[in-house]
């Protein structure tokens, strides 16, 4: 096999190197009670006027032009629309950001049908809209549920219902999208195991081609975090191994920490961001990692419309490199190769790991154990 340290070292002008896609929306009809994201919600008076979206839009069409001259030698792979909540968009405004996408990447795209990801929250999408993605090649919709049931929706600060997931998740399927994720979250302060079983079995019953499990954190800035909100560390445990468990005894592939499929539908674009490929980020607070140097855009809003970008911006030495192709590498159930050097430098967290029985390693692989799927925030520590 080849190894993966030295196979991104000497790609990086290669046209078939894989190169994902960001492009952030970072508008909300209100910011859930856990969200640390870079988003702005309706009670921000600037996110009631749909010009001001629109000159956002036209601002992100201003960076991808401004910056188009560096992809030169790539070949993006993937597109990852994402919020806040891409959905929120008008029918108008959908047209609008992808016109301007094509048409400044026109000379990046091969024929092949690359992997187009939009996210959507039930209560923001319409046929219309879906119809309409469908017609600019998004084949991959994220839906945002997090749990079925209503009393939790609430508690978390969304504001779709159950009833209204159902509906959108249907509407998509009948208009054909045929690759479809669905966003569950667990160790919810409110949530009892029995919910959480009830939240897989209903959401297995519809069929779709991927789930993504997240544990509740509190970060700060959020409601929750301000709100004195903790979470029981034990019951997220349990709820996590089970859903572990019982996804497997349904088909679906466990291929990374949080991230289950069925055969064929992993999710490319975040496979590309943890074998540390990569990427380009379009929008406000969006990151880029290209050529060894990470860029991270303003999260000011009206800096951004004003044409400033650029906010950080860091150039990575090879330690760094080393540790991040570790951490991101090591969230994928099939391990990361490693290199002689990542050997030497690591040599003694490995096989400290590996006596814990948290880490499993086979010629110039490592994976973590199923103990160490459990506690891989305690393995990422080790190489900080």
């Amino acid at each position: 096999m080849t190894d993966k340290i030295t196979n991104i070292e000497n790609t990086r002008g290669d046209i078939n190197l894989p190169f994902g896609i960001y492009i952030h929306i970072p508008f909300c009809k209100k910011k859930c009670n856990y969200c640390d994201f870079v988003s702005i919600a309706n009670d921000n008076l600037m996110c009631e006027d749909s010009k001001f979206i629109d000159k956002y839009l036209q601002a992100l069409s201003n960076e991808i032009t401004s910056k188009i001259a560096t992809l030169n030698n790539y070949l993006p792979k993937t597109i990852y629309i994402g919020g806040g909540t891409p959905s929120i968009l008008s029918e108008k405004q959908i047209i609008f950001l992808f016109e301007n996408l094509y048409k400044n990447l026109k000379k990046q795209f091969s024929n092949e049908e690359i992997e187009t990801i939009f996210e959507v929250n039930p209560e923001s999408i319409t046929s219309h809209k879906l119809e309409t993605l469908k017609i600019y090649g998004v084949n991959r919709l994220s839906f945002g549920l997090q749990s079925y049931n209503d009393r939790i929706l609430k508690f978390l600060g969304r504001i779709h219902t159950v009833k209204d997931f159902c509906s959108a998740y249907d509407l998509a399927k009948r208009i054909g999208y045929k690759n479809i994720n669905v966003d569950l979250m667990f160790g919810i302060p409110e949530q009892s195991l029995d919910d959480w079983k009830e939240t897989l079995n209903k959401t297995i019953d519809l069929n779709p081609e991927h789930i993504s499990i997240y544990g509740l954190t509190i970060e700060a800035g959020t409601k929750f975090f301000s709100s004195g909100i903790t979470v029981n560390d034990d019951l997220s445990a349990d709820m996590y191994k089970f859903a572990i468990e019982f996804l497997k005894e349904k088909g679906y592939h466990h291929y990374e920490i949080s991230n289950f499929s069925k055969k064929g539908y992993e999710c490319l674009h975040n496979i590309n961001y943890w074998q540390n490929n990569q990427y380009y980020g379009f929008g406000l607070g969006a990151t880029s990692y290209i050529n060894k140097k990470r860029i991270k855009n303003t999260e000011d809003i009206k800096e951004y419309i004003n044409g400033k970008y650029d906010l950080e911006f860091e150039e990575l030495g090879e330690e760094k490199k080393m540790s991040e192709s570790l951490m991101l590498g090591l969230r994928l159930i099939d391990g990361v190769i490693i290199s002689d050097s990542i050997k030497i430098k690591y040599n003694k967290q490995i096989n400290n790991l590996k006596n814990l029985d948290l880490l499993i390693e086979h010629n110039n692989l490592i994976r973590l154990s199923d103990k160490g799927i459990m506690y891989a925030n305690c393995v990422f520590r080790e190489f900080l």
